[in-house]
């Protein structure tokens, strides 16, 4: 299966938090073995990914913002290869 997520977002995500907030690269990892091209298709599995990454960060997703990050992937502003600017919004 291909995996949508860089290796650099990865290493992104895995850097964020801290102490017991620290992103446990196991889960991470698991995940991205199970997002397929199509979840990013399907809004319901897209916002289960999105909270999903933000709880895995130790950040609160506001519904405006999670609304604000599906209408960023419907507008091809967050490249799936390149998920640089999805990092940037749970910063």
């Amino acid at each position: 299966m291909n995996n949508p997520f860089s290796g650099g977002f990865l290493d992104r995500l895995k850097g964020k938090g801290t102490g017991t907030d620290k992103i446990d690269e196991s889960k991470l990892r698991s995940l991205a073995s199970q997002v397929k091209k199509s979840d990013f298709e399907d809004e319901a599995k897209l916002r289960q990914i999105i909270k999903t990454l933000a709880a895995m960060s130790g950040k609160q997703l506001t519904s405006e913002k999670e609304d604000k990050i599906i209408e960023m992937f419907y507008n091809q502003e967050i490249n799936i290869h390149d998920m640089s600017s999805l990092t940037k919004l749970l910063k």
